[in-house]
């Protein structure tokens, strides 16, 4: 689709990714787990933006707003000449998504922090935004669970080799518990990748969606770990929409995609830093 809405910044972002990692960020935006991926490469960017974008803006207030326009255009070729040279012609009719609110990654960001009520979303940093994103998401999650879900969550080995081979500084390997790998959480780079992948999982899950697992063949080989574990779906209500208003749940889990992506491929060669300097 040629002149389907573009969304700059996050067209930059995508650019290194993988087909299935492409693959997997259109899993987290569609609006119906019906809707398959396309094949293409090409084709596969054009309908994820398509996706987010609608996922923001209400396409029943867009095709409303087109046909008022088509009105307004056609009501205006019947009018006499002597008004029409009063009055300037009407704009053309535009597509659909020339009727909607343009957007970039780092509002979807910051509007998205602003739904979790988080502070000062609005002027804070990207870098920290992103933290205090995928935070806020495991520490709603992990107050909805009980205390044996809790520590199930935080003491289950998870094998690590294939995302610490991504990121040399981190100096890890092998297994080790959640918890070791969400002190990791407020660092750069690999502690980033694996608090959004981690929050990503929670998310999904926390909404009834399970993300399925091949798309993340090129992300992640513990996706089975980070979408459990069960008992949490009674805290769907702090993700909720009416109908013509931005879907947050498939932005959340859009935005925490893209976080993921931009540790891994921004972040994955630059030393860790300690907490509280992001």
């Amino acid at each position: 689709m040629k002149n389907g809405p573009a969304i700059p910044d996050l067209e930059r972002l995508i650019e290194a990714w993988t087909y299935e990692e492409l693959n997997a960020f259109y899993c987290c935006v569609r609006s119906s787990e019906k809707a398959q991926p396309p094949d293409s490469r090409d084709s596969l960017i054009v309908a994820t933006k398509e996706q987010i974008f609608w996922a923001y803006n209400s396409r029943t207030i867009a095709e409303t707003k087109r046909v008022a326009a088509q009105a307004l255009e056609s009501g205006y070729d019947v009018l006499p000449d002597f008004v029409k040279n009063r009055a300037p012609r009407p704009a053309p009719v535009g597509l659909p998504h020339e009727y909607s609110k343009s957007l970039t990654y780092e509002f979807l960001l910051r509007e998205t922090c602003g739904k979790l009520d988080i502070k000062d979303y609005h002027c804070e940093e990207v870098a920290r935004l992103e933290v205090y994103l995928f935070e806020t998401i495991i520490a709603k999650m992990l107050v909805a669970m009980d205390a044996q879900q809790r520590h199930e969550f935080l003491t289950r080995k998870v094998q690590l080799d294939i995302m610490a081979a991504e990121f040399h500084s981190a100096g890890w390997a092998g297994p080790v518990t959640t918890l070791a790998a969400l002190a990791a959480a407020q660092a750069s780079g690999f502690g980033v990748y694996v608090g959004a992948t981690t929050a990503l999982g929670l998310a999904s899950h926390a909404i009834g969606v399970t993300l399925p697992f091949a798309v993340y063949a090129g992300m992640t080989s513990t996706i089975a770990f980070l979408i459990g574990p069960v008992g949490f779906l009674a805290t769907t209500g702090w993700l909720t929409h009416v109908f013509t208003s931005p879907e947050w749940a498939r932005i959340t889990r859009g935005i925490l995609h893209i976080i993921a992506m931009r540790a891994k491929y921004e972040y994955s060669h630059r030393a860790l830093i300690t907490a509280g300097t992001l």
